[in-house]
């Protein structure tokens, strides 16, 4: 377990090739006190406080607001209350913990019909009762702009996995596949009839599935070094990763486990994009992203449900670097970051 803060590893370090948000947050979090009583504080998937009889306990809050993460037009509000705590339970199984309890913060817009709300609420309900958590309140006011959702969820753990652990010559894995949510989020965007065949890239964008047997397995293993999920991209969150763990990365092209949809989706609407560029920089396939000793392969694809597929390697240094299909190499920049 890291103690250290993402202010203290910040500390003295020059923040100018962060982009948008994480350099606010980086300098936000340079004016706040040392933690007195916190473990792991502002820089990670989860806050970490330590408890009586060696657990820890897990927070972690996600804001939606209307317009920036969701358009209500989509129709779909009960999949929105599902998504809303969904993503919140992702970051707990990012740090191989089991979430237990919810509080949920609801602004809503003026004239908003309160059968909406109910709908939220029966998303928020259906995805707490199938995860286990209980939602044990919140606030609910009148808003002046557009709709928006705050949740926070709390969990626990007896050994967190940070982002802070990767270590050169490890592993660098991701379970699942890549891209499907993104290709989801560009067919909702078309404004057209989406065919059933593409159905599944909307329901991975509109009702997420977070890997929580997963980060459990992977967080009580003893195998894993570091681990986090993939809300903002591979292109964006291993930049993360690999900052807070002061390392390097290379990833091979060839190896990233694109969902099979995205082409055809990316077909559908007439863009030419590479598939590849979609999964590694759409975000919010809630996958996990994590690290592990080389020769642990056979034993990580035992303990774990769903497929993994090994996409690179933990290098020296700090650059971050794609090796592409046809040999050449150039360095994998931050994908998408709120422009703050």
């Amino acid at each position: 377990m890291d103690n250290l803060s993402y202010s203290e590893k910040s500390r003295g370090r020059s923040i100018i090739d962060i982009p948008g948000e994480d350099a606010l947050i980086a300098k936000l979090a340079g004016i706040l006190p040392a933690p007195r009583q916190t473990a792991l504080t502002i820089g990670d998937d989860a806050a970490a406080i330590e408890l009586p009889g060696g657990k820890f306990l897990l927070v972690t809050t996600d804001v939606l607001m209307e317009g920036v993460h969701f358009r209500l037009c989509w129709g779909d509000i009960f999949a929105l209350g599902w998504k809303a705590l969904e993503q919140n339970l992702s970051d707990i199984a990012a740090m191989g913990g089991v979430p237990t309890h919810a509080v949920v913060g609801l602004a809503v817009p003026p004239g908003w019909d309160q059968e909406n709300a109910f709908e939220l609420y029966q998303g928020i309900a259906e995805c707490a009762r199938t995860a286990g958590v209980d939602v044990v309140g919140g606030d609910t006011i009148t808003s002046v702009g557009p709709l928006t959702i705050s949740v926070t969820v709390l969990g626990e753990t007896k050994n967190p996995i940070t982002r802070y652990g990767a270590r050169p010559g490890d592993a660098i894995y991701i379970t699942g596949t890549l891209g499907r949510a993104a290709s989801g989020l560009i067919a909702l965007e078309s404004n057209r009839p989406i065919p059933l065949d593409l159905s599944a890239a909307v329901e991975a964008q509109m009702r997420p599935i977070a890997r929580m047997s997963e980060g459990k397995a992977l967080g009580e293993s003893g195998i894993v070094t570091s681990m986090m999920d993939l809300s903002d991209g591979v292109a964006t969150d291993l930049n993360r990763l690999c900052r807070r763990s002061r390392v390097g990365a290379l990833i091979h092209e060839a190896m990233l486990p694109v969902d099979e949809i995205v082409e055809r989706v990316m077909n559908w609407v007439e863009d030419s994009r590479n598939p590849v560029e979609i999964a590694l920089n759409g975000g919010e396939d809630f996958e996990l992203l994590f690290t592990a000793p080389e020769d642990a392969d056979d034993e990580l694809r035992q303990i774990c449900d769903t497929p993994i597929t090994k996409v690179g390697e933990i290098t020296t240094g700090d650059w971050v670097v794609i090796q592409h299909i046809d040999g050449s190499s150039t360095p994998l920049h931050w994908g998408f970051t709120h422009p703050i």
